[in-house]
């Protein structure tokens, strides 16, 4: 789904492009991956022993997901700053051309500012999901608009 293409991204771009980028960085670089490989090794086993019926691993597995969550937040967000906390309006959306316009428009005319927009299509279906990000305080405001437009937010 689209959640690997996010992933994979850069597996689909040019090669030659991220030489460039991984060879001035490459001690770095290494350095991240060895720890993400042992991250993969630590998960891997911890599920194993899981599925082994060994009950404890969840406590592995719990921080190792709990040091994920910690990671994220430290993502930068918009212009290098701290990430803010936004809300996601989700909008079913039709698949043919104008759609996002009029999606749009819809934020312009009640003046909501869209943070980040994420599309996910549906499979073997004529529609996707739009995930709008947007101010906390926007989000109802925006919500309430799309309703009255006869848009469809679940």
């Amino acid at each position: 789904g689209q959640g690997v293409r996010d992933v994979t991204r850069i597996a689909g771009s040019d090669p030659g492009l991220w030489i460039g980028i991984l060879s001035g960085n490459a001690a770095p670089v290494a350095a991240v991956l060895e720890a993400v490989a042992q991250d993969l090794a630590e998960a891997a086993n911890a599920l194993r022993s899981l599925a082994e019926g060994d009950g404890t691993a969840t406590t592995e597995i719990t921080q190792l997901l709990k040091r994920g969550v910690a990671g994220h937040g430290r993502i930068p967000g918009k212009h290098g700053g701290p990430a803010p906390a936004y809300l996601t309006v989700q909008v079913v959306i039709g698949d043919r051309p104008g759609q996002l316009a009029q999606l749009f428009q819809v934020c312009d005319e009640v003046g909501v500012n869209v943070e980040d927009v994420r599309l996910e299509h549906a499979p073997g279906l004529p529609l996707g999901i739009a995930e709008l990000s947007v101010q906390p305080d926007a989000a109802p405001v925006l919500t309430e608009a799309l309703h009255e437009r006869g848009w469809q937010v679940p």
